[in-house]
């Protein structure tokens, strides 16, 4: 079976992006300077920049050491019954839609700060409510915590000091944001 890392899809995704909003800019730019010429406004590709509150899936586990029946040392145990299931934060988007439909943004990519101050990236779509509010929602790419290497969940440590200061991994999850339109390029 052949899978693909976040990664590997993440790089050439943001190239493509690149390109799309390089050639939907130069492609507007075009049509601005021929309506402007005829007197006349033609519809095109428009990005908004927003900003909002998002929710994402991306929590951190929460580590313990415990007691198991049969093991003479405590072992690391997962609480789940204390982890968080929703990360809430904020972020800034830029919003590509065309003015045949501005209801809709086939392309939202944003940055935002999470509640624990960790950088998320966000990629997706977004629903237009007027020309100021959105509903945005898709993939969110950031850290979460982890165990250090060499720490497995039930089985027992040799300091217990690993669970002080966890490192991170970076993963992915769901997010959805509500956004408001702040500027636009047209």
């Amino acid at each position: 079976m052949f899978t693909l890392s976040p990664r590997t899809i993440a790089l050439p995704l943001a190239c493509a992006l690149f390109l799309l909003g390089a050639a939907a800019n130069a492609s507007a730019a075009d049509q601005r300077s021929a309506s402007a010429s005829q007197g006349e406004s033609t519809p095109g590709w428009d990005m908004a920049l927003t900003g909002g509150f998002v929710a994402t899936g991306l929590v951190d586990p929460v580590y313990a050491l415990g007691n198991v029946s049969g093991q003479p040392t405590r072992v690391v145990l997962r609480q789940p019954n204390q982890e968080s299931s929703v990360n809430l934060g904020i972020a800034m988007f830029a919003q590509v839609y065309h003015d045949s439909h501005p209801w809709l943004a086939p392309l939202s990519f944003g940055i935002g700060l999470r509640g624990d101050a960790r950088a998320t990236f966000y990629l997706g779509s977004a629903l237009r409510f007027g020309s100021h509010a959105a509903f945005t929602a898709g993939v969110a790419i950031g850290p979460v915590e982890t165990l250090p290497p060499g720490v497995v969940e039930g089985r027992p440590v040799t300091d217990t000091n690993f669970l002080t200061d966890l490192s991170t991994r970076t993963t992915h999850s769901w997010f959805t944001g509500v956004t408001y339109t702040f500027a636009s390029l047209r």
